[in-house]
């Protein structure tokens, strides 16, 4: 008898908790997709304007030095500038193809992840309409940078696990694992959202999920794909900790500008919808499967908040919260009457595109340049003023270059103080005549230093001090105006030549080393 009373209890049925079920209708499928061309096509209508933004120069000179890992990043944004600029002809249009086309996939991921959640075929359009006109993500999708990689890699994250959470098949496990894998060769950035979720998991009923092999088999595609820049970042002694430290200095800065930034760089019109994702995925009964989620992104952006880092790192878990948001507001919008001849879901719509176009000249480069130089959006979006002027003050440099004595010049290199200088002269430098130019920001200092033969220098933006330390003669030739009058970084950088290298490169060339 008690045998069979144990046997009995093992055949009773685990309960599981109310989860949403994905909307049975067919998909809008052809909504979805005429708003992820559309946010491809305006992505790719503005990508020629100015010009490149110092990290796009950095990652095209990284990608001539392909490696496991870098100083500052992990390898695959260097990979996929390189294999841009093969395939496109090393154009500024082309660089840009790659990052149009992750704005397009945030927008099918999002949608994606609202249906899961239980989203109709408005509220699921809704979702592609919030990720297609969400700020943080029309920014963010126009250069090729880490954070372009980094967002798509945590909406198809969010989306693997909300596909574990309503399936409540483990093996989905390996998936997860595989995507973070490969996300940690975009950006360390996801070891936050893992670890969040991971205790949103921990918090709640859904622990039960983490009691699995499937687990295991999961975090080993993670940790084979993890190593090869961990081991990078072993064997060069952990630069990464100097960089992190640097992005420290500005923590302060960071946490006072933190919350309102995630209203702004969202969208006012998009605000109120991640809001009632939160609130819904909380306290609703049918919303409890995405309970783990949710607490999971909340953990992620007040993370950051803690550990003072930029406003825009969390920006990807707002897919999963748009995505929820839309599933209470497809029923609210449809117990409201029409505004007329309006149906409200239009209304909403049209909300969303006029709070995108609005912020548009702060996202994307959709004003003359020169209208920074009296409406400095670059104070909100630093990048619109770090992508004009390269090819001026690369000019520049090439003119104080050509003007030394042919015995002078060859003995000469060029050094540059910031990675962003360094990168537009290895971009156009060939095309003015200059040698190969060296740097002491971040990884340039690894492919350093300049040749033993040179004894002369013309240095943009270098500390004249320890250019006087090592170099006999030091004197300024000329200050970089980008000509239009716009306040950059760059606006003001002075130019030095130097002479009589008062000791080997070898010995000199470490304290040109920058890690920041």
């Amino acid at each position: 008898m008690k045998s069979t009373a144990r046997a009995h209890v093992r055949a009773r049925p685990i309960p599981t908790p109310a989860r949403p079920v994905p909307s049975p209708a067919r998909p809008p499928r052809l909504g979805i997709a005429v708003i992820a061309a559309a946010a491809f096509g305006l992505e790719l209508a503005v990508s020629g304007r100015y010009g490149y933004v110092r990290d796009e120069l950095y990652f095209l000179a990284a990608g001539k030095h392909l490696a496991f890992g870098y100083v500052d990043q992990p390898a695959l944004t260097p990979l996929i500038a390189r294999a841009s600029a093969a395939l496109t002809g090393n154009t500024l249009v082309g660089i840009r193809l790659v990052p149009a086309l992750g704005l397009a996939v945030l927008v099918v991921l999002t949608a994606a992840i609202s249906r899961l959640l239980g989203a109709g075929r408005t509220g699921q359009v809704l979702a592609a309409l919030a990720a297609a006109t969400c700020g943080e993500y029309i920014a963010a999708m126009h250069e090729l940078t880490t954070t372009m990689p980094d967002f798509v890699f945590w909406a198809v994250l969010l989306l693997l696990v909300t596909r574990l959470l309503v399936s409540q098949d483990r093996r989905w496990w390996i998936a997860i694992g595989g995507c973070a894998g490969v996300a940690s060769e975009a950006k360390w950035n996801i070891a936050f959202l893992a670890v969040s979720l991971g205790a949103g998991f921990l918090v709640t009923d859904a622990r039960r999920l983490l009691r699995s092999r499937y687990l295991l088999f999961g975090c080993l595609p993670a940790a084979i794909l993890a190593v090869p820049d961990v081991a990078w970042q072993a064997a060069h002694g952990w630069p990464n900790l100097a960089v992190f430290r640097a992005l420290q200095s500005e923590a302060w800065h960071n946490r006072a500008t933190y919350w309102p930034a995630q209203v702004l760089f969202t969208g006012l019109a998009l605000t109120p919808l991640w809001l009632a994702g939160i609130v819904w995925s909380l306290r609703r009964a049918q919303a409890t499967i995405a309970r783990p989620v949710v607490i999971g992104c909340l953990i992620a952006i007040t993370l950051q908040f803690v550990l003072g880092g930029k406003p825009y790192y969390p920006g990807g878990a707002y897919a999963f919260l748009l995505a929820a948001g839309c599933v209470p507001a497809e029923r609210w919008l449809a117990a409201r009457g029409p505004l007329g001849r309006i149906r409200p879901a239009a209304a909403a719509a049209g909300v969303m595109v006029v709070s995108a176009a609005a912020f548009a000249p702060v996202a994307l480069p959709v004003l003359p340049a020169a209208a920074l130089r009296t409406v400095p959006l670059q104070k909100i979006n630093y990048d619109l003023a770090e992508s004009i002027g390269w090819t001026r003050q690369v000019a520049l440099v090439a003119r104080e270059y050509a003007a030394l004595p042919p015995r002078l010049r060859r003995h000469a290199t060029v050094l540059a103080g910031n990675y962003g200088e360094a990168g537009a002269l290895d971009r156009y430098g060939p095309g003015y005549g200059l040698p190969q130019a060296y740097s002491g920001a971040n990884s340039f200092w690894l492919w350093g230093p300049p040749p033993a033969g040179d004894t002369a220098a013309i240095a943009i933006n270098v500390d004249p001090a320890l250019l006087r330390r090592d170099f006999a003669r030091v004197r300024l030739v000329a200050t970089f105006r980008n000509g239009l009058g716009v306040s950059d970084d760059e606006q003001g950088a002075q130019i030095f030549f130097a002479a009589g290298l008062r000791m080997s490169w070898a010995d000199a060339w470490p304290a040109f080393r920058d890690y920041s």
